[in-house]
């Protein structure tokens, strides 16, 4: 039963917002930009941008809440990593999606919610001070909030350690996230 609640998961994170907002737009938006949150923020302003992250952050949340009825402890990392692949690699959009940050967020808010907003603030400090210092004179480089975000993974990992599970499926998920973001700056390179 577990593995089917893995593949929901899947199907879950498989619902791109970004796609949807372009697609009200009447325009494929995987083809101007990566169609997350940050895209969407990118080529539709802000409104639409935290729309998306809200909304991916929610399907990120509603995985989490589904694990919950779980038999087995071993399918919660799985699940994490499910709802981020789907986010990454969406089946009904032709597997080109957005790089798991927001459905990251909302998995681990939902399960460890101190660990995960002070990793989120520490994240968004190193993006900001990424950007002042660096990033307005050379825009040829890394984004501000991926920098960011690797650092906030790297603290939440070290925090999550003594949780288990919370650790496995944090790793799982980081792994995901790791992946999408290289082929996403290889792309770009």
């Amino acid at each position: 039963m577990d593995l089917l609640w893995v593949v929901l998961a899947y199907l879950l994170g498989s619902l791109s917002f970004g796609r949807i907002v372009g697609a009200i737009k009447g325009i494929n938006l995987a083809e101007r930009d990566t169609p997350g949150a940050s895209g969407t923020w990118r080529q539709f302003g802000p409104a639409w941008g935290v729309l998306v992250a809200l909304a991916d952050t929610a399907k990120g949340s509603l995985v989490a809440y589904l694990s919950g009825l779980l038999q087995t402890p071993w399918a919660l990392p799985l699940m994490g990593a499910a709802v981020v692949a789907g986010h990454n690699w969406p089946l009904f959009f032709g597997f080109r999606g957005g790089g798991g940050i927001a459905p990251s967020l909302g998995f681990f808010l939902f399960l460890h919610p101190g660990i995960t907003l002070t990793a989120v603030v520490i994240g968004l400090a190193v993006a900001g001070f990424y950007w002042q210092l660096y990033w307005k004179s050379h825009r040829q480089s890394w984004y501000p909030i991926p920098v960011g975000a690797v650092v906030g993974y790297a603290y939440a990992l070290i925090a999550f350690w003594p949780t288990g599970m919370g650790f496995w499926a944090l790793l799982l998920v980081s792994l995901t996230v790791a992946l999408r973001g290289l082929r996403l700056a290889t792309n770009k390179l």
